[in-house]
This record gives structure tokens, sequence and C-alpha cells, in this order.
């Protein structure tokens, strides 16, 4: 029995093209040849196939020859699990004998279980995985959650991988952005969250509608300037406009938020200097100013207490919760400004203390260590404003360095918009200026493209959004009328067929593409899909239930049934490939890789059930051959599941 069914042909592969080419006087190593190693495009072109051209270019013979010598010795020998090989157009073409394989497969799920799918990595690596860290000034969106899905699967991947996973949550409690949000908060008298309306939803309101009524307050003084100063500027026609834009977000948030708004606009009206205000929140914050700080902690939990619960949906949890704040306050972030002045990158750009990095960027093996883009520009860091208070990415630099010695990890991985690749790309010269050079060349920034919907512009700062709440409860409504139509009244059900929608639709396209959504797609229970999945899921333990209701155990299995069935055959060479499916989604950090596999094991397995008797197969042998096949079936779907980090349902 082996954790990897498939690789036990690979290596069989290996092993005698490895000697097939030592005959003729050819060294290859094994691991040139397992790089070499593809899956053909079309069954017809066999399994496994191994091309030539590299090796042959190297050693001055045709392809065809050489892939034609290799192939012959193959077929000479005697093979466990290879049972045909050809050549063609120099690739060597093997097919996989299907009765050996599967009883292989049958061994592995039987003696592994939920394990099976695990292949551990040679090197197990502690690993800290960073995600979501949403500012906690409104509710989750679902860019926020496209961040999550893929944080977490991205997690369960690795771990699948045999490495050790931290998950951490990092609470962006300062800046300008939360002050805002405590103005706007002590503006309305410090009131207790409506006990109707989650707590994030309720101080994304007033963060939206401070923010607005700022701005229109702010707006209105630079037209009137202009109007003064030069009436004839086109700037002043731009800023009309804009005005007249703000007025009208202002007009929608009214109606959303009659009594919030006017009171908001009652008191910064009347408020000489609302900017000078949250400055000084922020400085004072900062400073760890007890009132404030009291303040500032009570708010931001309630909003943290709406995350946990919209993430809790989607069954995501952290292992730590690491406040902004708590950096400054211990110290550290004082002790990374002192450190920068001490090195030879320290510099004054504009006015303001930073690190400059034109002598490191002019190393090309620094770049390439960094993985900075040999296009990207890089301006100076700044440390700190002008009025004392630090800056986001200095604090960052503190946290990665946290998050490293905390945990003794290995590798840092910062799951984070690609908008963001400038400041991640500071942040790694930054340590590497400071002397954090292990941190600086394990610090990963697993980028990944936006979500958008169709026909919607996003913006917190107006508090034009669809949460990620808004977008479970759609999938969940849906999912819901789609379970009627199939007899069930099962709510909770579909609250978990709904989560798993939005989850899958936001992981399982590659980080590299973005994603556009519609809730009416991801909601479909004929293909490519979560709940497309989850019905194979139930269906596969449907039969497996049926079977043992009726006293029907699989014994005795006559594996020579693979052959004849090509579906059957397509599925077992399928779901032995599995582990390495898994392996190579997790050593890629590719969620896609697992997904695509996924959803076509599901394509052939409900193409096949329909049309070849399970249950009602008439030959013992058979029918627990085919039993074993669903067993398989019900498990690689199940673990591929979990992995994306979905519930599989036993029932739907």
């Amino acid at each position: 029995m082996s954790v990897d069914p498939f690789g036990r042909a690979v290596e069989e592969l290996i092993q005698h093209a490895r000697r097939a080419l030592e005959d003729i006087g050819i060294e290859v190593s094994k691991d040139e040849l397992r790089k070499l190693i593809e899956i053909p495009p079309s069954e017809e072109l066999g399994d496994l196939a191994l091309p030539v051209f590299r090796i042959a270019k190297r050693y001055r013979v045709k392809p065809q020859e050489l892939a034609s010598t290799i192939a012959n010795y193959i077929a000479s020998q005697r093979t466990e699990f290879i049972t045909r090989t050809y050549s063609a157009s120099g690739y060597v073409n093997t097919y996989i004998d299907a009765p050996r394989m599967s009883e292989e497969l049958f061994k592995a799920v039987e003696a592994l279980g939920d394990r099976y799918g695990e292949i551990r990595a040679e090197k197990p690596l502690r690993i800290v995985v960073e995600f979501v860290s949403a500012n906690p000034i409104h509710p989750l969106h679902v860019g926020s959650g496209r961040n999550a899905a893929l944080g977490d699967v991205l997690s369960n991947l690795l771990e699948a991988r045999g490495h050790t996973v931290q998950r951490r949550f990092y609470i962006n409690d300062m800046g300008r952005q939360v002050a805002t949000l405590i103005y706007g908060y002590l503006a309305l008298g410090r009131p207790e969250p409506p006990p109707d309306v989650k707590p994030d939803h309720w101080l994304g309101a007033i963060y939206a509608v401070t923010c607005t009524l700022i701005d229109i307050r702010n707006l209105r003084s630079e037209v009137e300037k202009l109007k003064h100063e030069n009436p004839n500027d086109p700037e002043l026609q731009s800023k009309l406009k804009e005005l007249d834009e703000l007025v009208a977000v202002a007009a929608r948030l009214r109606d959303n938020h009659r009594e919030l708004f006017d009171k908001l606009s009652e008191y910064i009206s009347k408020d000489p200097d609302p900017e000078s205000r949250i400055s000084e929140i922020m400085k004072r914050y900062e400073l760890g100013d007890p009132e404030v700080k009291s303040i500032v902690r009570r708010v931001i939990e309630w909003c943290l207490k709406g995350f946990r619960e919209t993430l809790s949906r989607m069954y995501i949890e952290f292992d730590a919760w690491d406040w902004e704040s708590d950096l400054v306050w211990s110290g550290n972030v004082k002790e990374i400004i002192e450190r920068a002045r001490s090195t030879p990158h320290f510099t004054y750009h504009k006015g303001a203390p930073a690190l400059t990095f034109s002598e490191l960027l002019k190393s090309s093996e620094i770049r390439e260590k960094l993985k900075i883009p040999k296009t990207l520009e890089i301006p100076p860091l700044i440390l700190m404003r002008s009025d004392g208070t630090t800056l986001y990415q200095v604090r960052d630099i503190a946290y990665s360095i946290k998050k490293f010695r905390e945990f003794s990890a290995d590798k840092v991985i910062n799951v984070i918009g690609a908008e963001q690749v400038l400041a991640q790309a500071q942040l790694r010269l930054a340590l590497y200026a400071l002397g954090y050079t292990k941190e600086a060349e394990n610090l990963i920034h697993y980028s990944y493209e936006m979500v958008t919907l169709p026909g919607m512009r996003m913006s917190s700062r107006r508090g034009q959004y669809v949460s990620l709440d808004e977008l479970l409860d759609m999938a969940t409504k849906l999912s819901m009328e789609e379970l009627r139509k199939r007899g069930s009244e099962d709510y909770e059900i579909a609250r978990t067929v709904g989560a798993a929608a939005v989850k899958f639709a936001l992981a399982s396209v590659s980080p590299t593409k973005p994603v556009t959504l519609r809730v009416e797609d991801i909601v479909n229970f004929e293909r490519n899909s979560a709940p497309y999945l989850l019905y194979t899921y139930a269906r596969a333990n449907g039969i497996l239930l049926k079977a043992k209701q009726l006293g029907i155990e699989p014994e005795n299995p006559d594996y020579r049934a693979a052959n004849e069935n090509s579906k059957r055959r397509r599925l077992i060479v399928q779901l032995s490939k599995f582990p390495r499916v898994v392996a190579k989604a997790a050593d890629d950090m590719d969620p896609e890789i697992l997904a695509t596999y996924l959803l076509g094991v599901a394509d052939v397995f409900n193409s096949w059930y329909v049309e070849d008797p399970v249950i009602h197969e008439q030959d013992p042998g058979k029918r627990s051959f085919k039993l074993l096949l669903v067993k398989a079936v019900r498990t690689v779907i199940g673990k591929g599941l979990r992995i994306m980090g979905i519930k599989p349902l036993e029932r739907m």
C-alpha cells in the first residue's frame, strides 16, 4: 500500500527509462526525469508521457530514435503498474495497469481514510499565514472574502503537505481611518450598538457618514476659495462636479441612516476643525492615552465581534489576533526606528526620516532573493510623520519580526491584494536593510487580484459595497430555493451550501486572476461549483448508505472490472492522482489546481454511475469493485472539500 498510488507508476517509468538510457551510455538523474514527465492531453495518448527532446539535444541523437529505444526497453521488462508502452514523435507514452492501480488505490483509501491525499513534504516547515487583516471600520466585504477564502485554503493545503501552520489576523487599529471612526462615534455621544444590527455594519455606517460629511465640508471650503480667488479656474468646475456627486452620496446615506446622519451632520457643522480633532485622536492613541485607548479598544472589539461572526459562517478561525497598537506600546516600533537611524540606508526624504534602498537595488542578486520585480521602482520608505506618529509600513516591519520570532517560523506568508506590491517590496527591503536578511528572504507576498460584482462600484469610505454577510445571505437564499425544488426544507443545509458556494467561488480561481462574481452561477447544483461537489459527495454517500442498509459489503472485489468500462478506468486513474494533486497545489500555493481536479472527478463520477449500476450489479466481484470505487470517490471529494475549507454534507 502506498500513500501515493499514481506515484508508484511514475517512479516505475523513471526507473526503467533511466536504465534504458544507461544501457546506451546516457546518464540522467531521477530528478531530471521526474521533472520531464507529463500527463498527456488526451487519454488516447496514454496516462504518462516522457518527452526526450532535451536529453536528445544534449547527447546529439534524434528524439524519435531515443524515445523508441526507451519504449522498447520498458516493453521488454516486467512491470507492476505499467501495462503498455510505445513511442511517438519524441515521446515515450505509457498506460497504467488499471486493475493493479485500483487494488493499490482501494488499499490506500481503506488504510488512510481521511488522510488519503496527504504526502508529507521532505522538509516540513513552520509557516505563519497572515490573512484577512481587514481594517476594523466596517463589515468584511467581498474583497475581504476572497482574502479570507484564499488564506484559509492555502493554510489547509500547507497542513495537508505536513507543514505546521499558524493563522494570524492583524488588527489595524491605528491610523487615520480608525481615528475618523472614533471621531464619528464620539460625535454621536458614545452610544451602544443597536441590538438589531450587527456591530460591524453599524460602525461601517458611522464611518461612511463621517467621512462623507467631512469631505463635503472640506470640498465646499475649496470651492468657495476658488470662486473667490479665480472663478474662471477650470479646476472649479471639476470640484463642483465632485461636490454634486458627494451630495448625492450623502442623500443616499441619509435615506439609509437618517437619525445617525442628522446627528453627525449637526455635530460636524459646528466643529471648527474636525481634521485636527481626528489627528489628536490618532496621536493620543499612539501615545497610549488611557481614555482614548479605552474608547478605541471598546469600539474595535465590537467590529471584531462582527468579523468573527461572519468568518465563522465560512468555517474560518485564527490562532492569533494581533493588535497593531501593541507593537507601538511595547516599544518594538521605537526599536525599529532607532535601528534604522544606525544603518547606512537611513536618510531624510522631503524632510521626514526615511530608509533609502538605492544601494541595495543595485544588486541583481538581492532583487532576486527578495523577489523584487526588475521594473518596479522603489521610493524611500518614510518612517515618521512630521507630528511624530509612525506610519503603518514601519509597524509592519515590527510585526513581521514578531511573526517570525513568536512562532519560530521558517516562512511568513502575507495574503494581501496585488495593489500592495510596492508596500510589500518596501517591507522586504526594509527588513534586509535593518539586518533581518533571513526574514526578508522568507517573507512571501501572496498576491491576489480583486473581486468585482457586475454593475457595482465599491467604496467603504462612501458606504458603497456588498458586505460578505450580504453575499452569504444571497447564496443561502438561492440554495434554499434550489433545495426546495429537490424536496428539502433544511435551512441549516442551505446555509452550509451557501457558504460553500461563496468560499469555493472566491478560492477556486487562481489568485493571479480577477474574480467576477455572479451569485446565480456560484450556486449551481449541476456544474462547476461547491454545491455541485457537495451534491456529488452526497450522492456517493447515499449509494454506500443504501448498500449498507441492504447488507451489501464490498468483499473480494474483481479488479479486472477496472478495464471493462472506460469511465471506471478514468476514475481509477484520476483518484490515484489525488495525493500528487494536493502536493502540487500546496507547493505552487494555487488552490485552483485542486478545485479543477475535484470538479473533473465529479464530472466523471456523475457521468459513470448513472449508466453503470452499482448496487444492482449482479456479479458480486464487480459489485464489490464498484462499491469500493464509490467509496474512493467519496473519500477524495470529501477530503478535497475539507481542504477547500468546506464542510461535506452526508445528504442534501
